[in-house]
């Protein structure tokens, strides 16, 4: 069975689809042959469609850089599934997310579609991420028209959906109709590591406390940063793992392009002792799934997925506001109460290898499609 895997290749989209495809291709018994096909690049032609902005207006969204982006990005995608089709017989599309799949108008219905999703666009029109300012919420309507109907028509022809989370099954249900029926929700999983061994610090002298994110500002990693050199320095070190250009302080080291699954980027979990995440803005928080995995006390902040990833405050601590003291509290309480923060980590270490183990997950994904599969015929 031949399946076109059509991936979002941005932030903490890049792995999502590429690590079940991965793990497809290793396990030949499951009966699935994935194609994956990256939006990103784009070609020469499609560039200024989807890259270009107008100075002035991008802050309002009257450039509609959301919209055409994402024209841009799926049409990409559709000519490699067009021309992918010609090649050979494909029995069913996966996509991740929504926006890769709005140029498929038109396909075939008999090809089954699955569509991954972190968030609708309807959450996201009321979050930040489409609407950073009063001017901009206020044009949404007319901003946003073309790419709402875009999604109701791609969920019109949906086979099942994937959503990442709970709340976002939740918000298929509420907003859009969705019948829970052709809703199963697939987190972006890994393959659990090791694990860990009681009080392992990998050596370390002092307690490691662990940043992991691209965009530092928007993860709160300044706030972090701040409150470690402020109450924190004398008590523990800080590893910042970023893309970011930042001037490190005492007591802190700053890791630059590291490799998800790579032995430096391993090192950073398996020596940490406390993962901070203070994020202002998510649609889900992957990092969490790795601190679950790797068996490191979280503190978090409510954003994004946190809440149903970290069960409700079961398996981290979740702030209730997000503040350089607020950090420093929730912080030292981990470092003072070591007891309690491993039986929780190893808590939440089994609820991970329940929900978001990849093995395990990549065959429920291999079970729909294949369900699909046999509908069709």
């Amino acid at each position: 069975m031949i399946v076109a895997f059509l991936n979002e290749n941005t932030l903490g989209h890049t792995s999502y689809l590429p690590r079940f495809a991965s793990e497809l291709r290793r396990r030949p018994e499951l009966g699935i042959e994935p194609r994956l096909l990256d939006a990103l690049p784009l070609p020469q032609d499609l560039v200024r469609l989807g890259d270009t902005s107008i100075r002035g207006l991008r802050k309002f969204g009257l450039d509609f850089h959301s919209t055409r982006w994402r024209i841009a990005t799926s049409r990409h995608l559709r000519r490699q599934l067009d021309a992918l089709r010609q090649r050979e017989k494909v029995d069913a599309v996966v996509l991740n997310t929504q926006s890769m799949g709005l140029e498929l108008e038109g396909l075939d219905r008999s090809v089954p579609v699955f569509v991954g999703l972190d968030a609708t666009f309807q959450q996201l029109a009321a979050s930040p991420w489409f609407a950073p300012n009063l001017m901009s919420r206020c044009l949404q309507p007319l901003t946003l028209a073309r790419l709402l109907r875009l999604e109701r028509v791609l969920f019109s022809r949906t086979h099942r959906f994937l959503p990442w989370s709970v709340p976002v099954k939740e918000a298929l249900i509420r907003d859009y109709g969705i019948p829970t029926s052709r809703i199963s929700v697939l987190p972006p999983s890994m393959t659990a590591p090791p694990r860990r061994a009681t009080g392992g610090k990998g050596g370390s002298k002092r307690p490691r406390l662990l940043f992991v994110g691209g965009d530092f500002l928007r993860k709160g990693g300044d706030l972090l940063q701040q409150c470690h050199r402020r109450y924190l320095a004398d008590r523990c070190d800080l590893v910042m793992v970023t893309q970011a250009t930042i001037e490190a302080g005492p007591h802190q080291s700053v890791r630059r392009g590291l490799i998800a699954g790579s032995a430096e980027w391993r090192e950073c979990w398996e020596t940490a002792d406390v993962f901070a995440f203070p994020s202002r803005l998510e649609t889900f928080g992957i990092v969490l799934l790795e601190a679950l995995a790797f068996e490191v006390p979280i503190v978090s902040s409510r954003t994004g997925a946190a809440v149903s990833l970290l069960g409700d405050g079961r398996f981290g601590t979740l702030l209730d506001s997000v503040s350089v003291e607020s950090l420093r509290d929730s912080i030292l309480a981990i470092l003072e109460s070591p007891d309690l923060s491993e039986k929780r980590s190893r808590q939440g270490r089994e609820w991970f290898e329940r929900e978001f183990e990849l093995g395990l997950n990549t065959e429920r994904l291999a079970g729909w499609l294949h369900d699909a599969a046999g509908m069709r015929r």
